[in-house]
């Protein structure tokens, strides 16, 4: 079980789909 890496993954998703969404709710510029 590799559960630090797995944790690393699903931050580093979530990181990323944070920034898209916030990028998707800024004011189209």
């Amino acid at each position: 079980i590799m559960a630090g890496r797995t944790n690393a993954q699903i931050a580093e998703a979530l990181a990323t789909l944070a920034g898209i969404m916030a990028r998707d709710h800024q004011p189209g510029r």
